[in-house]
């Protein structure tokens, strides 16, 4: 393929999906550093991407666009783009697609045959190595030229919104280290217990000398429910906006939280973190990636995972996957983390 002038990408949602997708990203910048590179996502995601260095335009659209313009939005973007890169592959990026017809595209597989037999059979056809990112690379392989590298997911945030957030910690009594929580996840089926939360924070405050930040949408009520009577406790449920919460977790020591999108965000500012995954895996997209950050998973289960995103509901007795985490190994990995630190 020549070298393209321009480049369409395509990741429409969610936050987690889409911070992933920062790792192909900087492949294709790397590959073609000259090119001018849009990203197309939906409107209320585009602030992840704000002053991202690989990124020459961001094209928001409408969750709620008709079909009819959904078809048309491609040329309306741009008219003359060499490559389109599809990291979505779903209804609505098809019929952007649609739109763009004359360059060559490249288009993510998912691999739902497997994800099936793995969460409805439990037959795990996966390499054991896999993860999200090398999937994403996969429909990269005829630019790379026999690269099989896969870089860190990247997010940016800049000095005056690191500044900006520094100064909202300390006028609301922070003034040292942190761990910031991110407790909630799109599906309750997703989220650690409360007593184990809280027993994390009661520790922290115990045996170290951070402070602890609790992050959530204004509908996460579990960031209530965890919250401790503490001069060193902060919760900022509803109180941040996407570029507020990237700014705040830019600061902390390290993270901790579900198997959700702003944890995945925590690792591509370079924060260690701590993913705790009940019914979704590394081979469902979770899971994290850093060197010092940790997965804490019980990878006994026969039922485990049984469905991509979390969605489904428990049908056993208990929820084991989550249960079967104990407050004492989540102490024990975030004090590891701590030490490396």
């Amino acid at each position: 393929m020549n070298n393209p002038r321009t480049i369409l990408v395509l990741r429409l949602s969610s936050i987690g999906d889409i911070v992933l997708a920062t790792s192909p990203l900087s492949t294709l910048r790397h590959r073609f550093p000259d090119a001018r590179i849009d990203f197309m996502v939906l409107s209320h995601f585009a602030p992840l991407l704000e002053n991202h260095p690989f990124i020459d335009r961001i094209i928001k659209i409408n969750k709620t666009l008709p079909i009819s313009a959904l078809m048309g939005i491609g040329k309306l973007a741009n008219d003359d783009y060499d490559l389109v890169v599809d990291f979505h592959n779903s209804l609505r990026s098809k019929l952007i697609r649609m739109s763009v017809t004359e360059p060559p595209t490249l288009v993510y597989k998912k691999p739902r045959w497997k994800r099936f037999k793995l969460t409805q059979l439990h037959i795990n056809d996966f390499n054991a190595d896999f993860n999200q990112r090398k999937l994403y690379h996969e429909c990269l392989k005829p630019i790379m030229n026999g690269s099989a590298d896969c870089p860190n997911s990247f997010l940016k945030v800049t000095d005056n919104e690191k500044n900006r957030a520094s100064e909202y910690l300390k006028q609301s009594g922070l003034n040292h280290k942190y761990l910031v929580i991110i407790p909630s996840a799109a599906w309750e089926t997703k989220c650690w217990s409360v007593d184990g939360y809280r027993s994390v924070i009661e520790d922290v405050l115990e045996k170290s000398n951070m402070s602890v930040v609790i992050l959530g949408a204004k509908n996460d009520i579990i960031c209530d429910k965890i919250y401790i009577e503490d001069n060193r406790v902060i919760n900022l449920k509803g109180k941040t906006d996407i570029r507020q919460s990237l700014a705040i977790i830019s600061h902390a020591q390290l993270a901790l939280g579900s198997d959700t999108g702003l944890t995945h965000a925590a690792e591509a500012l370079g924060i260690p973190t701590a993913a705790i995954m009940g019914p979704t895996s590394r081979e469902t997209g979770g899971g994290t990636f850093l060197q010092n950050s940790v997965t804490i998973e019980n990878n006994d289960l026969w039922c485990r995972p049984c469905s991509q995103n979390g969605k489904q509901r428990c049908f056993r007795k208990e929820q084991y996957c989550l249960t079967s985490i104990t407050p004492h190994l989540v102490r024990t990995k975030i004090h590891e983390i701590i030490a490396q630190s």
